[in-house]
C-alpha cells in the first residue's frame, strides 16, 4: 500500500503540475503573483500572532527579549508602505523600469527645459539633476551618491573646491504620493467605477498605482512621447494590467473626447518642463473648455493649479498703482504680510465682453481641502515625505 502523501507534498505536486501549464509571460506573471501571495499570507499570520499576544496576556521582558517596549513611532494607520501583494507588484514594475532606464528616466529624444518662474530662479542645466521619484526614494538616491553613480554637488569652477549642492528634480509622483492619492484621497467610492485620465503619463506610475490600489473602471494615459508609450505598453502587458489600463499615444489637444468622459483627471508637473509658455496656455485653455462641463469631476494637480497657471502666465501678482499718500511705517520684526493677490489674465471678445477663462479658476472649480498628517500609514513618515504629500491638490468642477 502506497504511503499517503503529506499535505506539504500534495501542495508541492499540485504546484508543479500548475507550473507545467504556464509559459513565457504567463509564467513570469505567476511568479509575481506567488511571491506577493506568500508575502501577504506571512504578514497575515504575523498580524494574527501579534494580536493574540497583545490580547492574551501582558508581555514581560525575558531572556533574549530585544525589541523596544516603548510605543511605536508610526502613523498608526493601516496603509503599509513596505509589505503586501500590491506593493510587491508595484516594486516589481519599478525594478523592471530601472533595468530599462537611466537614473534620470529621460527618453532618448526628450527635451526638458527649466521654467523661468521665481521658484526655479538660478536653476541651470549645470546644477540640476533629474532623478525619477517613482523609481528612486531618498534612500536610493543616498545609495547612488555613496556608490559614485550620482553626485550631490557640482563644481562652479572646474578643478577648484568651489562647490555647491545640486538641485534634484523629479517628473513622476513618488510611491508614497501615489499611495496617499489612491488609498486615502481617492479611496473607495471616490474612484470605484470611475474613469481616470492621466495627462502626460510618462512612465505610467499613476496608471500602475491606480490599477493596484483602486477599483477604477478604467485608467487612461495620454502621452506624446513614442518611447514612453512603448515602455508603458510593455509594462502593462508584462504585469497583466491591460484589463483596465489604456495607453493613448497622442497630443492632448487632439483628444477632447478623453477629457469629456473622464471622472478624475490627474496632472503631475505635466507642462512646465516640457512646453513653452504659449503652448502651456493653449493646453490649459483646451482643458478648461472640455472639462468645465463635467460637473463633479475631479482635477488633481501636483503642484497646485494656481502655481501652474502662474507659470503659464494665466494668473500673476497684481501690480498695485503708486500711491500719493504718505508711506506707512514698516511692520515690526516678525510681522507677516498678506500674500500678494492674484490677477487673472482676462480674455476679451471682439465686442469687448470678457470670456470665462481658465485663469479665473474659481469660476469653474472649487478646491477640496487636503489634510496631511501621515497618520494613515503604518510606518513613521519623514518630514520630507509629508512635504511631498502637501504638493497634491484636488479641485472639483462646479
Amino acid at each position: 500500500m502506497a504511503e499517503e502523501l503529506s499535505p506539504m507534498d500534495r501542495a508541492k505536486d499540485a504546484f508543479l503540475e500548475l507550473l507545467a501549464t504556464l509559459e513565457g509571460d504567463e509564467l513570469l506573471s505567476f511568479e509575481t503573483f506567488v511571491g506577493a501571495a506568500v508575502e501577504e499570507r506571512l504578514q497575515m499570520i504575523n498580524d494574527e500572532a501579534e494580536g493574540k499576544q497583545g490580547h492574551g496576556h501582558e508581555h514581560e521582558h525575558g531572556p533574549g527579549c530585544n525589541h523596544d517596549h516603548e510605543p511605536a513611532q508610526s502613523g498608526g494607520g493601516d496603509i503599509a508602505r513596505s509589505s503586501g501583494s500590491k506593493i510587491f507588484r508595484l516594486n516589481k514594475i519599478i525594478q523592471d523600469l530601472r533595468e530599462r532606464l537611466p537614473v534620470n528616466a529621460e527618453a532618448p529624444s526628450e527635451h526638458i527645459t527649466i521654467p523661468s518662474s521665481e521658484e526655479f530662479a538660478g536653476y541651470t542645466k549645470d546644477n540640476v539633476v533629474h532623478v525619477d521619484g517613482f523609481l528612486y526614494t531618498e534612500d536610493d538616491v543616498d545609495e547612488l551618491c555613496d556608490t559614485g553613480k550620482l553626485s550631490r554637488n557640482y563644481c562652479q569652477k572646474c578643478g577648484s573646491k568651489d562647490t555647491k549642492p545640486l538641485n534634484f528634480i523629479s517628473h513622476s509622483a513618488s510611491v508614497v504620493q501615489l499611495q496617499f492619492l489612491f488609498q486615502v484621497l481617492l479611496k473607495g467610492e471616490r474612484s470605484k467605477g470611475k474613469v481616470v485620465l492621466d495627462v502626460g503619463s510618462r512612465l505610467g506610475a499613476v496608471l500602475y498605482a491606480g490599477h493596484l490600489f483602486t477599483e477604477a473602471k478604467s485608467l487612461i494615459g495620454v502621452e506624446m512621447n513614442d518611447y514612453f508609450c512603448k515602455l508603458q505598453t510593455e509594462m502593462v502587458r508584462k504585469h497583466r494590467l491591460q484589463d483596465r489600463i489604456e495607453i493613448v499615444h497622442d497630443n492632448l489637444l487632439n483628444r477632447a473626447n478623453l477629457l469629456e468622459k473622464a471622472d478624475i483627471v490627474i496632472m503631475n508637473n505635466v507642462f512646465q518642463f516640457f512646453s513653452p509658455v504659449d503652448v502651456q496656455q493653449q493646453l490649459w485653455k483646451f482643458l478648461h473648455t472640455h472639462l468645465k462641463a463635467r460637473k463633479g469631476a475631479l482635477l488633481i494637480t501636483i503642484p497646485s493649479l494656481q502655481e501652474q497657471l502662474k507659470d503659464a502666465g494665466l494668473i500673476g501678482p497684481v501690480k498695485k498703482p503708486k500711491s500719493k499718500k504718505k508711506k506707512v511705517p514698516a511692520k515690526p520684526p516678525g510681522a507677516v504680510s498678506a500674500a500678494a493677490p492674484m490677477v487673472v489674465a482676462k480674455e476679451v471678445r471682439e465686442d469687448g465682453t470678457e470670456v470665462d477663462s481658465v485663469g479665473d479658476w474659481t469660476s469653474w472649480l472649487k478646491e477640496i481641502e487636503v489634510t496631511v498628517t501621515g497618520a494613515e500609514f503604518v510606518e513613521e513618515m519623514m518630514e520630507d515625505e509629508l512635504e511631498e504629500l502637501k504638493l497634491i491638490h484636488i479641485y472639483q468642477v462646479i
